[in-house]
């Protein structure tokens, strides 16, 4: 019976052999020379059996079979291999659907088998074994030395090819325009079957919007590699890739295609943008911060001596009393400033964020009646080493955060758990991974676009009215929770509410730790009496150095000033017998305050220091006063502040804590 049969081999003498063979035995024979070619043919053509070397040029004869046993036009045709390396290889048969082998050998031989192959196409059930080679072992009848010659560029071949099948990257092989080999992960990535892939132009592959850079990047150019996407990489199926192109040596039409997927790499270096540039508008906010409270200082300075002696009712009272007012309102909002850029104080100790988060909500909802509150908080203990305080100030920014992306009302769910960070996640903040405790406050809200998203926790940037907020929630609650140790992240879809989660590195069990809290004493004074000491006071800002002169004489004491550190060197190496404390500030241009510090210390041991400054007692202030610098105050301070702080040094100085004021 007459069959339709095609032969695939790059051999003009075997085509010719198979050609004569058939047509002789009456069947109607089609023949190409390379995988490509048989693949175009076969997508319109379903011959009875097909014989297929296996190497071929473009695409090998075990991925041409592969690909034949896709098309489903083509699942009931006999396959046949023929190679004379058909033993030496290490054959998938069943895989690939392969129904017969045949070693190349001496004419008479091939022509028996080869008959035999088609004679059992026509039977309803074949006789022949794909798992038995039919002919002679192909490299029998050759040299010793070809034999292991052989061998040995099968044994390469079969190790490059498990290299390519194994890579993370995709592999693309175009040949004459058309993709001849694609590896797993670059069916992967395209996410079509090989069958499709093969014999595409590579543009196809595409969208249409690249198809100039794709066209740059396969037009004949000089010798050595080229890529898209290095700068802006391009986008495939989603992800984000950069295509390089690596010229085949001795292939004047084949290239190879290494495709990459960045999008990992790109979202973890758009992180790191993000975060050096919270950390650049951190490091400004604390600037103007510091500035804002020296200029507060010399405010709170007058109106502290201005309203000595006066009470309630007397002329001028009220007005100074709003002043102050003031005057502290401006300092809570720049403690927020410098809770953004890492400069406030905070007590660390040991906390059970449970109960922070417990009570923080519960009275966040009996403030809220039109929110829905609901907590979900972890069974096992969430310790943590944490100002309580700084934590809470940070859950009720987010919790109104919420409560203003719910105008209408709606749900606000506050959970705590116990995670474990992997490197894969940390690393973009710059944290260590290991076990954290998350806290979530998720609510029903409008949402953000993705643009609010990224500027979220900037601070002065707000969505709300002139007027209705400052901008700062967002960025104290970075602030807060970056100077923990900790990581905030941010999820919101627009109509669907936004999850705002916190991750805080947790204790494995409670330690004791030396705290860092301030003496809570009064900020008043009560008698200042005779005159108590002498006080050098030192600081680049001579507002600053008159209102601290006009409140220790106020409260005193005898007063130095010195109008930066080296007329406080000066001071001191001339008035050190009497002079009982110092207060120092440590930002000071051409020598700071560290300076100054440690050469007042090398002259005398024993010389009583209190620290002075418009940032928190966080970096330089908190490694000052663990070298033994007797105290704290961060501007700007009261008079009544002032004076606790002297007597707590003064008064006790073996046992005086670091006062910080908020």
């Amino acid at each position: 019976m007459r069959k339709d049969i095609l032969v695939v081999d790059d051999n003009r003498m075997m085509l010719r052999f198979f050609t004569d063979l058939l047509t002789g035995e009456g069947h109607a024979v089609k023949t190409c020379q390379d995988g490509l070619a048989a693949l175009n043919l076969l997508t319109a053509y379903a011959p009875d059996i097909i014989f297929v070397d296996l190497v071929l040029p473009h695409i090998a004869g075990d991925t041409l079979c592969r690909v034949i046993r896709t098309m489903p036009h083509l699942q009931r045709c006999y396959l046949a291999v023929v190679s004379a390396v058909v033993s030496e290889v290490d054959l998938d048969v069943d895989g690939i659907g392969v129904n017969a082998r045949i070693a190349k050998g001496p004419a008479e031989q091939m022509r028996r088998h080869v008959l035999a192959a088609v004679a059992d196409a026509g039977r309803p059930q074949p006789s022949l074994s794909a798992h038995q080679v039919m002919g002679p072992v192909a490299t029998a009848g050759l040299p010793p030395h070809l034999r292991h010659l052989t061998r040995e560029l099968l044994a390469r071949n079969r190790h490059l090819e498990t290299i390519l099948e194994s890579m993370a990257e995709a592999i693309v092989e175009v040949g004459a325009g058309r993709v001849v080999y694609a590896n797993p992960a670059a069916v992967r990535l395209f996410a079509r079957p090989l069958k499709t892939l093969l014999c595409a132009s590579v543009g196809e592959l595409f969208d249409a919007r690249h198809a100039n850079r794709i066209d740059r990047l396969m037009a004949p150019k000089a010798p050595g590699p080229s890529s898209v996407g290095e700068t802006h990489p391009m986008e495939l199926n989603g992800r984000q890739i950069v295509m390089r192109r690596f010229p085949v040596m001795g292939g004047a039409d084949t290239v190879i295609l290494l495709i990459s997927d960045v999008t990992r790499q790109r979202e973890l270096e758009h992180q790191l943008q993000h975060s050096r540039r919270l950390d650049a508008i951190g490091n400004l906010a604390g600037g103007i911060a510091h500035n804002f409270n020296n200029l507060l200082m010399g405010i709170q300075g007058n109106i502290s001596i201005l309203m000595q002696g006066k009470q309630a009712g007397d002329p001028g009272y009220a007005e100074m009393a709003g002043i102050e007012r003031c005057v502290d309102s401006a300092a809570a909002l720049t403690r927020q400033l410098l809770s953004f850029a890492k400069s406030g104080g905070h007590a660390m100790e040991p906390i059970d964020l449970n109960d922070v988060v417990e009570r923080s909500a519960a009275m966040f909802a009996r403030t809220r009646n039109e929110i829905l509150v609901r907590r979900q908080l972890a069974a096992e203990g969430a310790v943590a080493n944490v100002d309580a305080l700084q934590i809470e100030l940070a859950l009720t920014d987010l919790y109104r955060n919420a409560w203003h992306a719910m105008p209408r009302g709606g749900t606000m769910t506050v959970s705590t758990a116990v995670v474990d960070l992997d490197d894969r996640f940390v690393q973009a903040h710059g944290r260590q991974a290991g076990r954290y405790l998350k806290i979530e406050v998720a609510d029903t809200g409008d949402g953000m676009d993705a643009e609010t998203v990224q500027r979220a926790f900037e601070p002065f940037f707000t969505t709300r009215a002139v007027g209705q907020g400052a901008g700062l929630g967002l960025a104290s609650v970075f602030g807060i929770v970056d100077q923990h140790g900790g990581i905030v992240t941010v999820d919101s879809r627009v109509g669907i509410g936004s999850t705002f989660t916190i991750f805080l590195p947790a204790l494995s069990q409670p330690s004791d730790l030396e705290s860092t809290r301030p003496l809570k004493q009064s900020t008043r004074c009560d008698d200042p009496g005779q005159r108590l000491g002498t006080i050098l006071v030192v600081d680049d800002e001579p507002y600053i150095l008159d209102a601290n002169k006009a409140m220790l004489d106020a409260l005193g004491y005898d007063v130095l000033l010195a109008n930066g550190g080296a007329a406080a060197l000066d001071l001191f190496a001339r008035h050190q017998d009497r002079i009982d404390l110092l207060i120092l500030d440590l930002a000071m241009p051409e020598m700071g305050g560290e300076v100054v510090y440690e050469r007042i210390k090398a002259v005398r041991p024993q010389a009583r220091v209190i620290l002075s400054s418009g940032y928190g007692v966080e970096g330089l202030a908190e490694s000052l006063l663990k070298k033994g610098c007797d105290g704290f105050l961060q501007k700007p301070y009261t008079m009544g502040q002032l004076a606790t702080q002297i007597k707590a040094v003064l008064g006790c100085p073996s046992t005086a804590a670091p006062q910080a004021r908020g």
